[in-house]
């Protein structure tokens, strides 16, 4: 994870300097020197791998770059032990401190603070957490914006309900548009994990992305964000185990999943207005059945799409907004945002890999001005 993610953020390398090896690291680095120093090596051949290591375990972070993989040599040459010994601290080693998380999230910040906004919406605005219509109507306020269509349907049905009562309107049928609270945000993003991310090479702005909200959430300390990702189930995760993710051939889009664990979400921060975040390359293909395991149907069968709208409904029930973030232009995609765009409190936007974090954060932030730094 480590080298990989210095490669896709470009530009100065925000790990140049890294922390020092992880304790788990050293450890095992430790153990492996010990099984080293023990086993006769005539030929010389792991004299490179145990001076790296040597310096890996007094702390120079650097000493593996460029050593060529041991660990099929610790296994042929120490067996199974030495390997795993190194795989361990392959893995520790891997990881990001909060400091270098925090490192690479200002960088992604940085860059989506400066990149430019391309893109087609559909739907509402993707609005602002204070001041934004929820989808309902309440009693008139001067403070609050007319909602003109609710105060028609008012009074239609007063005219409906007393034929004599023949007035185009009356005080009591003006409706307001009800607005989220402009204090605190509730924030679920919702990332898909699926195969097709990564065969997109979507996967890194993504990545990115979550970084990116990550840095931003800091500025607005009242705000509570939730990371789901959703592959064939969905789970709660967060932004370092997202860029740890393998990307491996996971089947499914279970939508239907991540938009249930996000309604919890809601549920534990009931003060709070909440905005729900999907970024997806592709119509939901998966969906739990009634006993809690996964279905998975591509592509989409009926039964998928019916429960994920079904879901996206009681979400919406529940005063969520929801925004899409469709990052192809793939023709059941297309038929999927067409079918959950006619909802009041959905929007769909349309990006690409570049265009994606600056979009997302825009929509996060909604009124509220970009920190300065």
């Amino acid at each position: 994870m480590r080298f990989r993610y210095r490669a896709y953020m470009g530009g100065p390398d925000p790990l140049a300097e890294p922390d020092p090896p992880p304790e788990e690291a050293v450890g095992a680095a430790r153990a492996l020197l010990g099984l080293i120093a023990d086993a006769p090596d005539p030929d010389g051949a792991l004299v490179a791998v145990e001076k790296a290591v040597a310096r890996y375990a007094e702390g120079d972070r650097s000493a593996l770059e460029g050593l060529e993989p041991p660990g099929p040599l610790l296994g042929r040459v120490l067996g199974a032990d030495a390997r795993g010994l190194w795989d361990r601290l392959d893995r520790a080693d891997h990881g990001l401190s909060p400091r270098e998380l925090r490192r690479l999230a200002e960088v992604a910040l940085g860059e989506a603070r400066e990149a430019p906004r391309p893109g087609r919406h559909a739907g509402g605005r993707p609005g602002a957490p204070g001041g934004d219509p929820t989808g309902r109507d309440v009693r008139y306020r001067a403070d609050r914006p007319l909602d003109a269509v609710a105060t028609l349907r008012r009074a239609m049905l007063r005219r409906a309900a007393d034929p004599a009562d023949t007035a185009a309107l009356h005080a009591g049928d003006l409706r307001s548009a009800e607005t989220e609270p402009s204090g605190g945000l509730a924030v679920s993003l919702l990332v898909d994990l699926s195969h097709s991310m990564a065969a997109r090479s979507l996967h890194e702005a993504a990545v990115r992305t979550a970084l990116a909200l990550d840095a931003l959430v800091r500025r607005h300390p009242g705000d509570r964000v939730q990371w789901v990702g959703f592959g064939d189930t969905a789970r709660e995760t967060g932004p370092a185990e997202l860029v740890a993710h393998p990307w491996g051939r996971v089947p499914g889009t279970n939508l239907h999943h991540a938009l249930r664990l996000a309604r919890g979400h809601r549920r534990a921060h009931p003060g709070l207005a909440h905005r729900i975040l999907v970024v997806t390359d592709g119509e939901p293909t998966a969906h739990l059945g009634r006993d809690g395991d996964a279905r998975f149907s591509w592509p989409a069968g009926p039964r998928t799409v019916e429960a994920t709208v079904a879901e996206l409904d009681a979400v919406l029930r529940d005063g969520s907004r929801v925004t899409f973030f469709l990052l192809s232009d793939d023709p059941r995609l297309r038929a999927f945002r067409d079918l959950v765009v006619r909802r009041r409190g959905v929007d769909a936007v349309e990006a690409d890999a570049d265009a994606l974090a600056p979009l997302l954060l825009d929509a996060y932030l909604g009124r509220r001005p970009w920190p300065r730094t």
